[in-house]
Protein backbone atom coordinates (compact mmCIF):
# COMPACT_ATOMS: atom_id res chain seq x y z
CA UNK A 1 0.00 0.00 0.00
CA UNK A 2 1.61 3.23 -1.16
CA UNK A 3 1.63 5.96 1.50
CA UNK A 4 3.71 8.61 -0.27
CA UNK A 5 5.98 9.72 -3.07
CA UNK A 6 9.52 11.07 -2.74
CA UNK A 7 9.56 14.74 -3.79
CA UNK A 8 12.90 15.86 -2.36
CA UNK A 9 16.19 14.10 -1.59
CA UNK A 10 18.90 15.60 0.59
CA UNK A 11 21.68 13.03 1.06
CA UNK A 12 20.40 10.93 4.02
CA UNK A 13 16.96 12.54 4.22
CA UNK A 14 13.87 12.32 2.05
CA UNK A 15 10.75 14.44 1.89
CA UNK A 16 7.63 12.64 0.72
CA UNK A 17 4.18 13.88 -0.13
CA UNK A 18 1.60 11.73 1.62
CA UNK A 19 -0.97 10.03 -0.57
CA UNK A 20 -3.76 10.46 1.99
CA UNK A 21 -4.20 13.29 4.51
CA UNK A 22 -5.76 10.82 6.93
CA UNK A 23 -3.02 8.20 6.65
CA UNK A 24 0.27 10.07 7.05
CA UNK A 25 3.09 7.88 8.39
CA UNK A 26 4.00 9.06 11.86
CA UNK A 27 7.46 9.44 13.43
CA UNK A 28 9.17 6.16 14.19
CA UNK A 29 7.39 4.22 11.42
CA UNK A 30 9.62 2.23 9.10
CA UNK A 31 9.13 2.82 5.38
CA UNK A 32 10.57 1.34 2.19
CA UNK A 33 10.91 2.09 -1.48
CA UNK A 34 12.50 0.29 -4.38
CA UNK A 35 15.70 1.38 -6.10
CA UNK A 36 16.51 -1.06 -8.89
CA UNK A 37 17.20 -4.38 -7.10
CA UNK A 38 17.46 -2.70 -3.67
CA UNK A 39 14.72 -2.27 -1.10
CA UNK A 40 15.72 0.91 0.72
CA UNK A 41 14.57 1.17 4.34
CA UNK A 42 14.00 4.43 6.16
CA UNK A 43 12.32 5.83 9.23
CA UNK A 44 9.85 8.70 9.46
CA UNK A 45 11.21 11.51 11.64
CA UNK A 46 8.46 14.14 11.26
CA UNK A 47 5.34 15.09 9.35
CA UNK A 48 3.56 18.32 8.45
CA UNK A 49 0.07 19.03 7.16
CA UNK A 50 -0.81 22.40 5.66
CA UNK A 51 -2.13 24.48 2.81
CA UNK A 52 -0.83 24.05 -0.74
CA UNK A 53 -0.86 27.82 -1.34
CA UNK A 54 2.49 29.48 -0.76
CA UNK A 55 2.41 31.33 2.53
CA UNK A 56 -1.13 30.12 3.07
CA UNK A 57 -2.23 28.77 6.40
CA UNK A 58 -5.31 26.60 7.00
CA UNK A 59 -7.98 28.17 9.15
CA UNK A 60 -10.24 26.60 11.76
CA UNK A 61 -13.64 25.50 10.42
CA UNK A 62 -15.24 24.52 13.76
CA UNK A 63 -17.00 21.53 12.24
CA UNK A 64 -16.93 17.78 12.77
CA UNK A 65 -14.92 15.62 10.33
CA UNK A 66 -18.20 14.48 8.74
CA UNK A 67 -19.44 18.08 8.27
CA UNK A 68 -16.10 19.11 6.76
CA UNK A 69 -16.18 16.20 4.33
CA UNK A 70 -19.72 16.99 3.16
CA UNK A 71 -19.42 20.80 3.08
CA UNK A 72 -15.84 21.00 1.74
CA UNK A 73 -15.35 17.99 -0.57
CA UNK A 74 -12.37 19.72 -2.19
CA UNK A 75 -10.42 20.01 1.07
CA UNK A 76 -8.05 17.19 0.07
CA UNK A 77 -7.09 19.27 -2.98
CA UNK A 78 -6.11 22.37 -0.98
CA UNK A 79 -4.36 20.68 1.94
CA UNK A 80 -1.28 18.50 1.63
CA UNK A 81 0.67 16.35 4.04
CA UNK A 82 4.40 15.73 3.92
CA UNK A 83 6.67 13.45 5.89
CA UNK A 84 10.44 13.40 6.27
CA UNK A 85 12.46 10.21 6.50
CA UNK A 86 16.02 9.22 7.27
CA UNK A 87 17.54 6.47 5.12
CA UNK A 88 18.72 3.64 7.37
CA UNK A 89 20.06 1.20 4.79
CA UNK A 90 18.94 -1.22 2.11
CA UNK A 91 18.22 -4.86 1.47
CA UNK A 92 19.82 -6.65 -1.46
CA UNK A 93 19.63 -10.42 -2.05
CA UNK A 94 17.98 -10.89 1.37
CA UNK A 95 20.89 -9.20 3.17
CA UNK A 96 20.64 -5.91 5.01
CA UNK A 97 23.33 -3.28 4.46
CA UNK A 98 23.24 -0.55 7.12
CA UNK A 99 24.42 2.38 5.02
CA UNK A 100 23.33 4.56 2.12
CA UNK A 101 22.84 2.83 -1.24
CA UNK A 102 25.67 3.10 -3.75
CA UNK A 103 23.33 4.76 -6.25
CA UNK A 104 21.30 7.94 -6.15
CA UNK A 105 17.77 7.88 -4.82
CA UNK A 106 15.21 8.84 -7.45
CA UNK A 107 12.54 11.47 -7.12
CA UNK A 108 8.98 10.21 -7.49
CA UNK A 109 9.77 6.79 -6.06
CA UNK A 110 6.70 5.40 -4.31
CA UNK A 111 6.97 4.82 -0.56
CA UNK A 112 5.27 2.01 1.36
CA UNK A 113 5.29 0.84 4.98
CA UNK A 114 8.09 -1.65 5.66
CA UNK A 115 6.87 -5.16 6.43
CA UNK A 116 7.80 -7.18 9.52
CA UNK A 117 10.67 -9.04 7.82
CA UNK A 118 12.18 -5.78 6.57
CA UNK A 119 11.90 -4.22 10.03
CA UNK A 120 13.61 -7.28 11.55
CA UNK A 121 16.50 -6.99 9.09
CA UNK A 122 16.91 -3.22 9.50
CA UNK A 123 16.86 -3.35 13.30
CA UNK A 124 19.10 -6.36 13.92
CA UNK A 125 21.81 -4.13 15.41
CA UNK A 126 22.02 -0.59 16.77
CA UNK A 127 23.12 1.11 13.54
CA UNK A 128 19.55 2.14 12.77
CA UNK A 129 19.49 4.11 16.04
CA UNK A 130 22.71 5.91 15.17
CA UNK A 131 21.31 6.92 11.78
CA UNK A 132 18.47 8.79 13.48
CA UNK A 133 20.46 10.13 16.43
CA UNK A 134 22.99 11.86 14.17
CA UNK A 135 20.29 13.54 12.07
CA UNK A 136 19.75 17.25 12.71
CA UNK A 137 16.45 18.55 14.09
CA UNK A 138 15.02 15.20 15.17
CA UNK A 139 13.08 14.98 18.42
CA UNK A 140 14.78 11.78 19.54
CA UNK A 141 12.62 11.54 22.68
CA UNK A 142 9.58 11.11 20.40
CA UNK A 143 11.01 9.22 17.40
CA UNK A 144 13.35 6.66 19.00
CA UNK A 145 10.79 5.13 21.42
CA UNK A 146 8.43 4.46 18.51
CA UNK A 147 11.25 2.93 16.42
CA UNK A 148 12.20 0.62 19.26
CA UNK A 149 8.55 -0.19 19.92
CA UNK A 150 7.93 -1.22 16.28
CA UNK A 151 11.12 -3.33 16.31
CA UNK A 152 9.96 -4.93 19.60
CA UNK A 153 6.54 -5.77 18.14
CA UNK A 154 8.12 -7.20 14.96
CA UNK A 155 10.13 -9.53 17.21
CA UNK A 156 7.08 -10.86 19.01
CA UNK A 157 7.57 -8.59 22.04
CA UNK A 158 11.14 -9.71 22.74
CA UNK A 159 12.16 -7.77 25.86
CA UNK A 160 15.73 -9.12 25.69
CA UNK A 161 16.09 -7.32 22.35
CA UNK A 162 15.09 -4.03 24.03
CA UNK A 163 17.73 -4.55 26.69
CA UNK A 164 20.40 -4.97 23.98
CA UNK A 165 19.21 -1.89 22.09
CA UNK A 166 19.05 0.07 25.34
CA UNK A 167 22.76 -0.60 25.87
CA UNK A 168 23.56 0.44 22.29
CA UNK A 169 21.41 3.55 22.65
CA UNK A 170 23.11 4.48 25.92
CA UNK A 171 26.52 4.24 24.23
CA UNK A 172 25.39 6.30 21.21
CA UNK A 173 24.09 8.96 23.63
CA UNK A 174 27.46 8.91 25.43
CA UNK A 175 25.81 7.73 28.67
CA UNK A 176 23.81 10.98 29.02
CA UNK A 177 20.90 10.03 31.28
CA UNK A 178 19.14 13.33 30.54
CA UNK A 179 18.75 12.15 26.94
CA UNK A 180 18.18 8.47 27.70
CA UNK A 181 15.57 8.66 30.48
CA UNK A 182 12.75 10.32 28.45
CA UNK A 183 13.24 7.75 25.68
CA UNK A 184 13.05 4.83 28.14
CA UNK A 185 10.01 6.29 29.93
CA UNK A 186 8.09 6.74 26.67
CA UNK A 187 9.07 3.28 25.47
CA UNK A 188 7.86 1.75 28.76
CA UNK A 189 4.52 3.57 28.31
CA UNK A 190 4.18 2.16 24.78
CA UNK A 191 4.97 -1.36 25.97
CA UNK A 192 2.37 -1.09 28.71
CA UNK A 193 -0.31 -0.29 26.11
CA UNK A 194 0.23 -3.61 24.30
CA UNK A 195 0.53 -5.61 27.52
CA UNK A 196 -2.88 -4.35 28.62
CA UNK A 197 -4.57 -5.63 25.43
Amino acid sequence: MVVGEIIDVSFTQLTCEAKDLNNVPTPGKFIKFHLDDYTVIGCVIRYDIGSISEGGYPRALWKSPEEIKSQYPQIDQILKAYFKCVVLGYIVEDKYVGCLPDRSIRLHSLVEPANEREILLATQNGLFLNSVLKTKDVDIAEVVPWMLFFAYIARGKDYHYLEQMGKALNAYLKYDLNLLEPIIERLENLIMTVQER
